[in-house]
C-alpha cells in the first residue's frame, strides 16, 4: 500500500461456552441427525501389501484447534487445527441499508484430529452453522471468534466443509486509515488490511493460510459487482443481478475483495492475461463554466503561490465582493484563500468569507511549507508542536482546502477598508508535491462594479478586465504556470485514470522481466470516486486505487507499479507473519525505483541516496524492519527502508546476480508463505556469499547504518 506524507524526505480454545455469559456470547446447539454408516468388505489380491486399518473414531482423541495462530502482532488472527482450501461466498448486498447477507461455504483440511475449531468473524450476526451438512453447535465471543463444535469428530488429513449463514452491516476499519469494508454512496468497496476479512466473511484470517475463492454477488439491477479473479458470468432476476467471479489461484484472506456500485467495466485480453477494469463514471465529469464561456483557472504545480490580483477603491459606506469558485485542492495540504492589504502598506491578512467556506484550519502543510512560502508567516505561526496557529505577523488565516461540491459562492464584506484603496488577491497555494486540479473562478462581482468580470471573450478588452497575474511573493519559487483566463478546464480525473489503467499490460510486462511470469490469469484495477482512500491497496489481481493518485501521470504509474508488484510479493508470496511485512512492501517499493529507472525518472541509486540523506535522529531510522510493531506496519519508512535493503544487496552482488536472485526468489517460492529467514538463507545460498553482516546491519539493527554518511 502507498501513503501520502509531507516530506517524503518528498470461548477460549478447548473450553465450552462459559456459563452465564449471555451478555457476551450466544450459544447455539443443534441436533445432529444420525448417519447410517455402510461398510463394504473387499478381498485383497495383493497380500504382499498388508492392509492398514482405518482409524477407529471411538478410539481417536479429538481436540480443539487454537483460537489464534499466535501472530506476534495479531495473536487472535487465524486459527489452528485446519487449513482452508476454498471459500465460496454467496453474498446479497443492499446498498441503501448497507446490509450484507452471506453464506460462506468453506472447504478445509484438518491438520489434527479436530472437534472444535474457530473462524474469525467480527461484528456480523450468525444465523446457522453446518459442518459436513450436519447442524453444528457454535458461539461467538466479543473478540470476533466464531467457535464451532463439529457434530462428529474430524480425522486428521480429512477434508471437511463448513457452511455459515450470517448477516449485518459490515464495519469499516479506521486506523491507520480507512480500510476494510468501506460503505460508499452507491455501494461498497473492500480494501486490504490485516483485520479486514472477518468484517465481511468468516475466515481463517492469517496471511499464511492461502485459499482459492469464488463469489456469487447479488446486487440491485443496474449496479455492478467485482471481485478477485475472472468473471464467470452474471444473471438477472426479480430486479437483482448476480455477478459470479472466481480466483482459482490461492490468496490470503486479507487480499479478498469485492467492489459494488455504479461502475463502467471494460474487459480485454492481452499477453495471455484477461483484464477487467472498473471506473466510477462520476470521475468522467468535467468542469464547465456556470455562465457563458469564460472563467479563470489557476492551473496546478508543485510549491506554487498563485495570485489573481487587483486594487479597488472602497467607498466610505463600504463594499461587498463575491465570486463563484470551483476548487479541487489536496485536502489539508493545498489551499484557496483571499488576501488583502491596504494599498501601499504591509498589513496583509486573509479575509473570512461571510458564506462560511474558509476556516482557520492550518492543515498538514504548516509549518513545513514555510520553508518554501515564507510569506505565509504573515498569517500562520509555528506552534512548536508540529502544527500552526492561525495568526501571523500581520494578519489571520482563513482558507479552504479539499474539493468543493461543484461551484460555490464566496462573499466578503469589505467594510474594514471603507474609504480606502485595497489590494485583493484571490490565491491558490500548494505544497511541494501531490497537487490536484487547483482553483477555478467565475463571475467576480464588486458592489461598486469596479473589478467585476465574468472573464468572457471581448474583442475590445482582455478577459482579465483589470485583474493581473501577480506571480509568487518574495521568498517563494517562481510559478511554472499561473492563472489563465479563457475556457480551459482540467481534463477529467476519469480520463487520466483510464490512461493509467491502459498502461497495466506494459507495467506487468516490465515486472515479469524482473520477477518471472505474472502469477495470475486475470488482472485489472478499480478506481472509485470515494473520498478518504488515502492509500492504494493490493487486492489480489484487481487493486483498488484512490482517485487522488491519478492527478499526476508519473505518480499514477509509480503507484500502479507498487500495487501490481504486490501480486508477486504479498499475494503470490505471502508473509508467514506480519512481522515480515517488509518482504511485501519493501519489494513493491523497490519495483517502483526500478520502474523510475526504466522511465528515466531517476535511478534507484539516486532514490537510495535521497533517503540516506535523512538525519540519523529522525523517526525514519528508529524502525526495526524485522519487528516494526503493529502500529508501524504501514509506515512509509517500512517501505523505503525495505527497498534500501534490496539496493544494498544489489550493490553487494552486482546487477546480474541480484536480478537473478529476485527472479529465482519469486519463482521458487511461488504460492508459499515466507519469512525473513527464508529470504536471507536463500540469498546466501543463491549468491554463494556470506551476507550475514549486510543483513545484520540493514535488517536487524535499528538506526541509520554506519556505512552511510552521518547527517
Amino acid at each position: 500500500m502507498s501513503f501520502r506524507s509531507w516530506s517524503g524526505k518528498a470461548g477460549p480454545a478447548g473450553q465450552s461456552a462459559p456459563a452465564g455469559r449471555l451478555g457476551s456470547c450466544w450459544l447455539h446447539r443443534g441436533t445432529a441427525a444420525g448417519a447410517a454408516l455402510g461398510l463394504a468388505a473387499g478381498i485383497s489380491l495383493l497380500p504382499s501389501f498388508p492392509a492398514v486399518a482405518a482409524p477407529d473414531p471411538d478410539a481417536v482423541e479429538f481436540e480443539p484447534g487454537t483460537s489464534g495462530l499466535k501472530d506476534p502482532y495479531f495473536p487472535k488472527a487465524g486459527n489452528g487445527g485446519y487449513d482452508v482450501k476454498h471459500y465460496q461466498l454467496d453474498l446479497d448486498y443492499h446498498p441503501p441499508m448497507d446490509k450484507l447477507a452471506g453464506t460462506a461455504t468453506i472447504t478445509a483440511r484438518a491438520k489434527q484430529d479436530l472437534e472444535t475449531f474457530n473462524l474469525d468473524l467480527d461484528g456480523l450476526s450468525v444465523e446457522s452453522v453446518q459442518v459436513n451438512r450436519l447442524t453444528a453447535a457454535w458461539y461467538v465471543l466479543e473478540e470476533g471468534e466464531l467457535t464451532v463444535t463439529a457434530p462428529q469428530g474430524i480425522l486428521r488429513g480429512k477434508e471437511f466443509t463448513v457452511v455459515v449463514k450470517y448477516e449485518g452491516v459490515p464495519k469499516t476499519i479506521t486506523e491507520p486509515g480507512t480500510a476494510g469494508f468501506i460503505h460508499t454512496e452507491d455501494g461498497a468497496v473492500v480494501t486490504g488490511h490485516p483485520l479486514s476479512a472477518p468484517t465481511w466473511f468468516p475466515s481463517n484470517n492469517h496471511p499464511s493460510d492461502r485459499a482459492s475463492f469464488s463469489y456469487n454477488i447479488s446486487v440491485p439491477e443496474g449496479w455492478e459487482a467485482l471481485a478477485n479473479g475472472a468473471l464467470k458470468g452474471k444473471s438477472s432476476k426479480a430486479g437483482r443481478t448476480t455477478w459470479s467471479w472466481e480466483s482459482k489461484e490461492q490468496l490470503p484472506p486479507y487480499l479478498a475483495s469485492i467492489n459494488i456500485g455504479e461502475f463502467d467495466i471494460e474487459h480485454y485480453a492481452k499477453g495471455g492475461t484477461d483484464y477487467w477494469n472498473a471506473l466510477d463514471p462520476a470521475l468522467k465529469d468535467v468542469v464547465t463554466p456556470r455562465n457563458g464561456n469564460g472563467l479563470a483557472w489557476s492551473h496546478t504545480s508543485d510549491a506554487s503561490y498563485k495570485r489573481l490580483a487587483r486594487t479597488v477603491s472602497v467607498p466610505g459606506d463600504g463594499a461587498e465582493l463575491s465570486f463563484w469558485l470551483h476548487r479541487d485542492t489536496e485536502p489539508g495540504w493545498d489551499f484557496a484563500f483571499v488576501e488583502a492589504r491596504t494599498a501601499g502598506s504591509d498589513d496583509w491578512t486573509t479575509l473570512k468569507d461571510t458564506t462560511g467556506h474558509a476556516t482557520a484550519d492550518t492543515g498538514q502543510s504548516c509549518p513545513a511549507w514555510h520553508e518554501v512560502h515564507p510569506f505565509l508567516k504573515r498569517y500562520q505561526t509555528d506552534d512548536g508542536e508540529g502544527g500552526c496557529q492561525p495568526e501571523g505577523t500581520s494578519g489571520q488565516w482563513w482558507a479552504a482546502s479539499g474539493a468543493s461540491d461543484g461551484w460555490e459562492k464566496w462573499e466578503f464584506d469589505l467594510e474594514a477598508y471603507k474609504g480606502k484603496d485595497v489590494e485583493l488577491s484571490i490565491t491558490y497555494a500548494s505544497d511541494i508535491t501531490g497537487q490536484h486540479d487547483g482553483v477555478l473562478i467565475e463571475d467576480i462581482i464588486m458592489s461598486t462594479d469596479e473589478g467585476s468580470t465574468s472573464f468572457e471573450n471581448d474583442r475590445n478588452r482582455d478577459r482579465l478586465e483589470g485583474w493581473t497575474v501577480a506571480g509568487a511573493p518574495e521568498g517563494s519559487p517562481a510559478n511554472t504556470n499561473d492563472w489563465e483566463a479563457g475556457v480551459s478546464t482540467p481534463t477529467s480525473i476519469g480520463a487520466r485514470a483510464q490512461k493509467g489503467l491502459d498502461r497495466q499490460p506494459e507495467i506487468l510486462s516490465f515486472l515479469s522481466k524482473r520477477f518471472g511470469d505474472y502469477p495470475y490469469g486475470s488482472a485489472g484495477g478499480v478506481v472509485t470516486e470515494q473520498d478518504g482512500l488515502g492509500f492504494a491497496l493490493e487486492s489480489q489481481s484487481r487493486p483498488i486505487y484512490a482517485k487522488d493518485w491519478f492527478y499526476d501521470p508519473a505518480s499514477a504509474d509509480s503507484y500502479m507499479v507498487h500495487e501490481l508488484a504486490h501480486q508477486w510479493f504479498g499475494a503470490d508470496l505471502s508473509v508467514a507473519s506480519w512481522k515480515d511485512a517488509w518482504l511485501t512492501d519493501g519489494f513493491a517499493t523497490y519495483a517502483q525505483w526500478l520502474w523510475n529507472e526504466e522511465q528515466d525518472l531517476g535511478t534507484a541509486q539516486e532514490t537510495f541516496d535521497f533517503y540516506a540523506g535523512i538525519d540519523s535522529g529522525e523517526q525514519f531510522w528508529k524502525l526495526r524492519l524485522t519487528d516494526p510493531k503493529a502500529d508501524h506496519l504501514f509506515d512509509p519508512a517500512l517501505q523505503a527502508r525495505g527497498a534500501m535493503v534490496l539496493h544494498a544487496l544489489r550493490e553487494e552482488l552486482g546487477d546480474k546476480q541480484f536480478f537473478g536472485l529476485l527472479r529465482s526468489w519469486a519463482e521458487e517460492h511461488s504460492g508459499r508463505a515466507v519469512d525473513t529467514r527464508d529470504f536471507t538463507e536463500f540469498a546466501e545460498a543463491y549468491s554463494g556469499q556470506d551476507l550475514r553482516e549486510l543483513f545484520e546491519l540493514w535488517l536487524f539493527t535499528p538506526g541509520k547504518p554506519g556505512t552511510l554518511k552521518a547527517s
